[in-house]
């Protein structure tokens, strides 16, 4: 007798409790499909447009060094501003706009008839014929209606035969309401030996029609053969044109050969991942339509006889040949008997969210968007561009978010344990990491790897936070819900990570992967801008602004987006809801169905701690807050500048050391909640971090409006009259940073508690080891109070939000110009070769045409000088000189708007020579319309000096030209 009584079996749910999940991987697949299309025909077009590449010339002219990183070459079109668009419209010849959607469109027509032709050209290669052709006494016509009647098939499909296939399969095939069910010959000579198979290979079939994996399937076959047939082919013979061209130059050869490379490796590889998703993604259909055969009564005996006496048998004894075997699986469309066998009698697999497919989507959904961007990279696309961005990013979080709320529904309805969403979100940050790598957002043409990787590593802690969230979520409402379905609530769950990821990653697609290039903005400029701009000074105050020039740049683009307090407030609004639902009891109806009729478990309520404990730590927090905001105001009270300079450096100071307190707060709340609560401390802690930050924002707020008949606590205010009008502002300020970015910051410090309380246990305990508790019912009053309680916050905190979310005037001054925010380090010295290219091309581009209307309008001053009557007669003056004088200033003006020249001190010698040229044309005019001879002689002295000048600096751009043209 065994010693140890064995686990009684886990009931088996029903594997699509909350959908198969497979549809959104599908669609992710179609619009990579769609992008890499539209990409690479957009290319083409451009190449074609123009066969001289002349948009390169705009960029070099622009200042870019093909020797250069990403940034470098990014920092040099922000800093020619708007000269570099000019010169593209101008001198870049484009197909018309047409011409790309055109193509676009003939492609979806191609793969349209494609997947119309493909069931007739099947037909054909299998030499099908109809089932009376080999029935003729249609023995097999009632049989097979009857499996129809069976799998709940309105409209019965075309049943054939393929006499020369021995096999004992099936396949079906077909477009849109017209399917075919191929019987192979094999089969239906065996249907009176084992008539159970038979049964049972039909009704699998006809699974995949019921599960309307035909279209889907075709569809995605349609446009990936159009995509291997027609656009991959194009695309790699420009690729070879480019690399040919290459060769003819050898500063822009490396780069391009490099890019090249890049873009054949992003090739392979992308096509790698589709062929992967579509394997893993047949697979599961497979093992959706064995489930559903066996659920209509197909006998089970045909897969056990299969797995013995298949190919798809277990690989043999060795670690090398186990490996080999499991990734040769990972490309089959069909699983291994042995694995289709194993999800008949518990399907976990199902359940379970697979490390490849949410790499894979990740991976996929990065170069996606990356390729969305390229597409929509003209004006006037940004709004198109949003949305798409937006609708991406609840592609990308849905798939894991389904497979977390799946396998949390199953864990829960089983005992099992509760998965904690690590893996899902490593997996799928790591492909979003991994795809950003292989596109050229992050490292150029110009390396293979971006300066920069370690910053890839925020798209893996916001995937790792977001479905940990997820998780706990999804526990906390499968726990609660009471309904006929528990769609709503992942839909609810979903929703929500959807609203915080599109945040997110809208600012990485725009600003947060330029930090994996390095750093895009000169602190000293901002500080010194500070210094100008805001009146004032405090103690040490170089030292404070140049914290601000460090953190501003990372707080800027997302601390003061209008949809951050959106975002942080559904993670924490939601959680706080579940105090106001009364204690569950029973089994709900959604958890009987979803295990067919087997004895439910005793969903009993969600152990969510007290809403008193909750409120005590937000209280240490609050109390924080409101001390610390009282001592920073008796500290600055004694920093007191005069009245009149009260509102520049030292409000800043003042404002930003207040937030720094309230996040304190907020952060000690988060973190003694996520090291005490025993379940749910991620939600448990957003709920004390959320509100501990709304109330200490108001104690803020509520300090300010008395402020001046504090006494010894005045700081901004010289007299005492209380007006919550005059806080508003700072709360507006501050409100985004507070119950916002500071949300996400308590967020990943109560993870970290988590974490590390975990590892100083000295026992795990697991979800299932002791099943929740609910405890006694509360009392009807304390239910009133919580319900009243988290009302009253909730329908704060979405006023304040959406008053935040109102339109304002944001106008503002400040002396920073772009050249003073571009760093002056990320702006490499380029070689002289590339030094002349550059001059070359801005020559070419618009250069030349300036240098020749200077020396023009310069000359015929000088012509005018020449004859006498130019300072004894006025009015040979304002005809002869005047127009040119008016024309020089107007010159200087476009010269300022052009791309700088590319050697510096010669750029320092030309802006030199217009700004003299501009003086000295006002002063002509000045002197001209007023008739002040001195100032129109000065000016004429001036031109004088200008035209001695000129010739020395075109002759030193027209040289540096002359050295690169035989080196492009």
């Amino acid at each position: 007798m065994s010693r140890t009584m064995a686990a009684p079996p886990r009931p088996t749910v029903d594997e699509r409790v909350l959908g198969a999940g497979t549809g959104l991987r599908f669609a992710l697949l179609l619009v990579l499909f769609l992008t890499s299309s539209a990409t690479i025909v957009n290319q083409i077009v451009e190449v074609l447009a123009d066969p001289r590449n002349i948009r390169v010339g705009c960029a070099l002219a622009a200042g870019a060094d093909p020797e250069s990183d990403y940034l470098g070459i990014g920092l040099a079109a922000v800093r020619a501003g708007d000269a570099y668009p000019a010169c593209v419209r101008r001198y870049v010849p484009t197909a018309a706009a047409w011409v790309p959607f055109a193509v676009l469109a003939a492609l979806l027509i191609a793969a349209a008839a494609v997947y119309w032709l493909l069931p007739r050209w099947k037909g054909r290669r299998g030499r099908v014929v109809p089932l009376r052709a080999v029935d003729p006494e249609g023995e097999l016509r009632p049989l097979l209606d009857e499996l129809v009647r069976v799998a709940g098939l309105s409209r019965p499909p075309r049943f054939v035969v393929a006499p020369a296939a021995a096999t004992a399969g099936a396949v079906v095939f077909g477009r849109l309401r017209r399917y075919s069910v191929c019987l192979h010959g094999g089969l239906v000579a065996r249907r009176r030996r084992d008539p159970e198979g038979f049964r049972a290979v039909v009704l699998h079939e006809l699974a995949h029609l019921r599960n309307h994996d035909i279209d889907v399937t075709y569809a995605t076959v349609a446009l990936w053969r159009v995509f291997l047939v027609a656009v991959l082919p194009a695309y790699l013979f420009q690729i070879a044109q480019d690399l040919k061209d290459s060769a003819a130059s050898a500063i822009l050869g490396p780069a391009e050969r490099l890019g090249n490379g890049h873009d054949l490796l992003l090739s392979g590889v992308m096509i790698a991942f589709v062929y992967l998703a579509r394997a893993d993604l047949l697979r599961t259909r497979e093992t959706y339509a064995d489930l559903d055969a066996l659920a209509w009564g197909a006998d089970a005996r045909g897969w056990h006889h299969a797995a013995a006496h298949g190919t798809g048998k277990a690989a043999a004894p060795g670690r090398l040949r186990r490996a080999l075997a499991s990734f040769t699986a990972l490309w089959r469309t069909h699983p291994a008997w042995d694995r289709r066998l194993a999800a008949l009698t518990d399907p976990r697999e199902l359940f379970a969210p697979h490390a490849l497919t949410l790499f894979v989507a990740g991976a996929t959904a990065t170069i996606a968007g990356d390729q969305l961007i390229d597409v929509l990279n003209g004006p006037g696309a940004g709004g198109a561009l949003r949305v798409l961005t937006a609708l991406q990013a609840g592609l990308i979080v849905a798939i894991p978010g389904v497979s977390v709320w799946r396998a949390v529904a199953r864990a829960v309805l089983t005992g099992g344990r509760i998965p904690t969403g690590l893996r899902a979100g490593w997996w799928t940050g790591l492909g979003l990491a991994v795809g950003e790598l292989l596109t050229s957002s992050t490292s150029g043409s110009t390396r293979w790897l971006p300066s920069h990787p370690e910053a890839l590593t925020v798209l893996i802690l916001i995937s790792v936070g977001l479905m940990c969230w997820t998780a706990q979520f999804a526990e906390l409402s499968v726990r609660s819900w009471r309904g006929r379905t528990l769609r709503p609530a992942m839909l609810l769950g979903l929703a929500a990570i959807w609203v915080v990821f599109a945040l997110w990653y809208a600012w990485w697609q725009a600003d947060g992967h330029t930090f994996a290039t390095g750093w895009a903005y000169s602190e000293t400029g901002i500080r010194d801008a500070l210094l100008r701009d805001l009146p004032g000074t405090v103690p040490a105050d170089r030292d404070v602004l140049a914290g601000f020039a460090a953190a501003l740049p990372l707080l800027l683009p997302i601390g003061v987006s209008p949809f951050i307090g959106w975002a942080a407030a559904v993670l924490w609004l939601l959680p706080l809801l579940a105090w106001t639902r009364r204690p569950a009891t029973g089994v709900p109806d959604w958890a009987r169905r979803a295990l067919r009729g087997a004895p439910a478990p005793e969903l009993s309520g969600p152990l969510l701690p007290p809403l008193r404990r909750v409120l005590l730590a937000t209280a240490a927090g609050t109390a924080l807050c409101w001390v610390g905001t009282v001592a920073l105001m008796a500290v600055m009270h004694t920093w007191q500048p005069p009245p009149e300079r009260r509102y520049g450096t030292y409000m800043l100071i003042h404002l930003t050391l207040v937030l720094l307190v309230v996040v304190c707060g907020t952060l000690t709340a988060a973190a003694l909640t996520g090291l005490t609560a025993r379940r749910f401390p991620l939600l448990v802690a957003l709920v004390a971090a959320g509100t501990t930050a709304l109330l200490g924002l108001a104690g803020a707020a509520v300090l300010g409006t008395a402020d001046g008949c504090l006494g010894p606590l005045n700081t901004l205010a010289t007299s005492c009259h209380v007006l919550p009008a005059k806080v508003w502002p700072t709360v507006q300020l501050l409100f985004p940073l507070a119950l916002g970015l500071n949300i996400f910051v308590a967020a990943a410090v109560a993870l970290l508690c988590t974490a590390a309380r975990g590892a100083l246990r000295s026992r795990r305990r697991t979800a299932a080891a002791s099943p929740p508790d609910s405890g006694p019912a509360p009392r009807p009053e304390r239910l009133v109070l919580r319900r009243v309680t988290a009302g009253a916050v909730c329908l704060t905190v979405l006023a304040l939000t959406a008053a935040m979310s109102l339109p304002r005037d944001r106008a503002g001054h400040t002396s920073l110009t772009k050249q003073q925010l571009i760093p002056t380090a990320s702006l490499p010295t380029p070689s002289p070769q590339v030094l002349a290219a550059q001059t070359d091309a801005w020559l070419r581009l618009g250069g030349a045409g300036l240098m020749a209307r200077f020396t023009t309008e310069v000359l015929a001053v000088l012509t005018a000088l020449q004859d006498k009557a130019t300072l004894t007669d006025r009015g040979f003056a304002a005809t002869r000189i005047r127009p040119h004088c008016v024309a020089l200033e107007h010159l200087a003006t476009e010269t300022a708007a052009y791309f700088p020249v590319p050697d510096r001190r010669t750029q320092t010698r030309w802006a030199a020579l217009h700004e003299r040229g501009k003086r000295a044309g006002a002063d002509c005019r000045r002197g001209i319309e007023e008739g002040k001879l001195t100032v129109f002689a000065a000016a004429m002295r001036s031109y004088v000096n200008i035209g001695a000048s000129t010739p020395g600096v075109l002759d030193s751009i027209n040289a540096e030209a002359g050295r690169g043209r035989s080196g492009h």
